[in-house]
Order: structure tokens, then sequence, then C-alpha cells
């Protein structure tokens, strides 16, 4: 209506800085594409429109057709989900038209706008024809079918700046959408730009933009109208500056902040005192809603950054545990490790310790023996061995000192048979009575000064 267009139209008037506009479905019909493009006619630094889902019919479109004629700075146009189709071909092709003679437009997106048929195509078509500034077009999920392709691609065959062309969902044959591709490709090469296909990504200089009041408030005016912010999809994320500041480092006025808020909310009471001045019965409703909404939108930031913060906290949290578990495990499998090695140097040293008291005792065996009584036959049958095992058994389990009076040929063969075991199975049978060891050797030197004496 006359109100909405009219407030529309001073929020506007207050962007005349701006070099992005954003009105995702605001609703703004026909009657605001006629305000949009009375604003876009005169103005020399916008480079990018965004009039997603508001509504805009083929009229909507010629509106913005005649805009265009008298623009030369816009470099990216956005009608996705509007109605271009519905009300006849006229707004289509004069859009159409406009663009094809803009010397800046470079990214055309017409989503999702009933585009249908042979027609449509031609119309395209025709646009390409005379555009050698037009690099990217977006036409999904518009039911162009398969002739309408077969129309697209032979313009596109003949263009020679289109670098890509978006026509998912349009019910093309794919054997025109590979030879589209491969166009299209042939462009991108022959324009040394192979790497900008895909969605278009528009430079915006980076600027402070001041902040303007408009002299009506948003009261028949979407929300989202309001937003001044620049869809983060369309843009190179890592060249994007930090969030509340342009790229030259100054602030910016695109974020709500609590110090925003507050001086917002100064100027709209100002407004309101000076509009009370010059009319005492002047409805300041506009004021109201315009202040609710500051303060509502502080609130939502405030939320948001109460969650971040506890977010961060926790994050630092889990990760401070983390690193704290790391370092203990760390230390437990340094000192394992270490356990391992004083193991290690400790077998070696009970290893030797072995081998010496194995070779003291097949010295002490070997010279004091009798050989007629301490050697027995290389071939032993089997069950002289399971005796001989017997008889060890009974030497390890018997008192030493005993057996240091024993007789020589009874107890020598048994001592030289249990000194002549590897190393290893001497261990093991003395694993669990290490005092044998000892108490052998003494029985050895015992038995060899009985045979010293014997012998004299």
């Amino acid at each position: 209506d006359s109100e909405g267009a009219r407030v529309l139209g001073a929020f506007l008037r207050a962007q005349e800085a701006s070099k992005c506009l954003v009105l995702k479905h605001a609703k703004i019909g026909d009657e605001g594409a006629l305000e949009v493009a009375r604003f876009l006619a005169g103005n020399a630094r916008l480079v990018r429109l965004d009039l997603s889902g508001n509504g805009i019919t083929s009229t909507g479109a010629m509106h913005l057709a005649g805009a265009l004629r008298q623009n030369a700075a816009l470099e990216s146009l956005v009608l996705r989900h509007n109605s271009i189709a519905q009300g006849g071909g006229a707004g289509l092709e004069a859009l159409c038209e406009a663009v094809g003679r803009h010397a800046a437009l470079r990214h055309l997106d017409l989503g999702r706008n009933g585009l249908e048929g042979a027609a449509a195509a031609a119309r395209l078509g025709e646009m390409l024809r005379c555009s050698d500034v037009l690099t990217h077009l977006e036409l999904s999920w518009n039911p162009i079918g398969a002739n309408g392709g077969q129309v697209l691609l032979d313009h596109i065959r003949q263009n020679t700046s289109l670098f890509d062309c978006q026509l998912t969902g349009c019910a093309v044959a794919e054997d025109t959408l590979l030879e589209a591709a491969g166009a299209l490709k042939r462009n991108r090469v022959g324009r040394g730009a192979a790497l900008q296909a895909g969605p278009y990504r528009v430079a915006l200089e980076a600027a402070a933009v001041p902040f303007a009041d408009p002299p009506g408030g948003p009261s028949r005016l979407d929300r989202t109208a309001l937003s001044r912010s620049v869809d983060a999809g369309a843009f190179e994320h890592d060249r994007l500056p930090p969030q509340g500041f342009t790229s030259a480092g100054a602030p910016s006025s695109d974020v709500v902040s609590a110090a925003r808020t507050d001086e917002l909310r100064e100027l709209l009471l100002d407004w309101r005192l000076a509009r009370l001045a010059r009319d005492a019965q002047e409805s300041t409703a506009d004021v109201h809603e315009l202040l609710d909404l500051l303060n509502r939108a502080q609130a939502e930031l405030d939320e948001q950054r109460q969650a971040a913060e506890t977010h961060r906290e926790h994050m630092g949290c889990l990760t401070a545990g983390f690193d704290s578990r790391a370092l203990r495990d760390r230390g437990e499998i340094q000192a394992a490790q270490d356990r391992l090695l004083e193991y290690e140097r400790e077998r070696k040293a009970l290893q030797s310790a072995v081998e010496e008291l194995r070779g003291s005792l097949l010295e002490a065996a070997d010279a004091h023996a009798e050989p007629a009584a301490w050697r027995r036959p290389v071939a032993e049958p089997i069950e002289e061995h399971a005796a001989l095992e017997v008889d060890l058994e009974a030497v390890l389990e018997a008192d030493l000192g005993s057996l240091a009076f024993a007789p020589v040929a009874s107890v020598g063969p048994l001592l030289q048979a249990y000194v002549r075991r590897p190393p290893r199975e001497l261990v093991a049978m003395c694993a669990d009575r290490p005092e044998r060891i000892l108490g052998l050797v003494r029985l050895g030197q015992t038995l060899a000064t009985r045979c010293e004496r014997e012998a004299a």
C-alpha cells in the first residue's frame, strides 16, 4: 500500500551510500519493486541488489528493467523465488533486453520464477546474444524443458562471455547440459578464468556506511526489509572483514552491538521529540515500533553472546581436561618404559650370574669326578633319564648339608647332570628357590675337597 511504499522509500534513501542492498523475503511486491527501481536508477554506488522472495511479477520486472537502462554500476542482480512469468512475458522480455545492454551487470539470478518453455528460453538467449559482460546466469528450477534447453544451448554456443549457467531442475536433456558445459568451459579458458565457475562473488570496496535515520518507521514493512547485511554465502568467506568492521578497519554499522543500539535509541528519541515539537498530535507509533525492534535485536545478540561464551568456557574445560589426561598418560607411559628397561638390566645380570655359577659347577665336577662313576654312556635308555629326573628333584628337595656326607659315587653323577643343564632350564628349576644355587656350589666344593682327601 502507499504507507508501505512511503516507508520503503524512506529506508532506501537512507541507503544511498551502500554498495549492497539485500531485501530478501521483505514482501515488497510490485509496488516495492517500483520504489527500488527509482532508488536504483540514479544510484552510482550500488553493486549488488538482492530481491529474493518478494512476490515480484512481470510488472515489477518491467520497473526494474527501466531502472537498469539508467544504471551503469550494478554488478549482481538476484531475483530468485519471485513470479516474473506471472502476468505475461513482457516483464521478462524487458528485463532481458535491459540486462543484455547493461555495461556492468555480470551476475543475474532468475531461479524459481516460473520461466517456462522455448519462449522464455528465446528471450534469455537474446539477452546472451547481446551481452558481452554477463558471466554468471542462474536459471535453476524453472520448467524450461528439453526444447527450451536446446534453444538456450544454441545461444550459449554463440556467446563468449558466459562462464557459468545453472540449469538444475529445469528438465533439460542430459546431452544438452553436457554440450552447454563444454561451451562454458571454452569461454572460461578463452578468458583465462578457469576457476570462476560456480556462484558469483562480487568484490565490494570496503567503506564504512554512515547511518541515516528514515523519516518513517517500519510499521508496514517486513522486518527483513531493514537488513543491510550481505549474504555471506555469495562471497569468499576468507576475504570478509571481521564482524563489526569493514576491511579498512573502520567500525561498521551493519552489526548490532550494545553501543550502536544505545546510539540508535538516542537518535530515535530525538527524532520523536522533534516530530512532537512540530505537531503535538502526530502519532509516534512507528518510533516505538523501531525502539521495540532494536530492543529485541539487542536481547537476541546478548543471548547469542552468552551462549557463545558458555560454549567457549565449556570447550576450554574440555581442552584443559584432555591436556591434563594426556600429560598424565605420557608420564605413566614413560615410567612404565623405565621399569621395563630396569627389568631388562636385572634379567641380563641374573642370566650372567647363572652362567657364571654354571661354569663354576662344571669346572668343580670335571676336576674331581671319578671317570667310571661320574660319566654315563652317551646313549642312555629313556628309563634312566626318567630316573635321573626323579633323583635330581630329590637332590633339590633334600638337605644339601646331609648330601655332603653321602658317597661321592652316588651324588656326583646327579650333581654333574644338574650343572650341565642349559642356563635357562637351570634358572627355571631354581626360580622359586634361588638359595639352592649357592647350596649346590657349596656342595660341589665339599665333594671336591672329599675327592682330594680320598685321592691323597
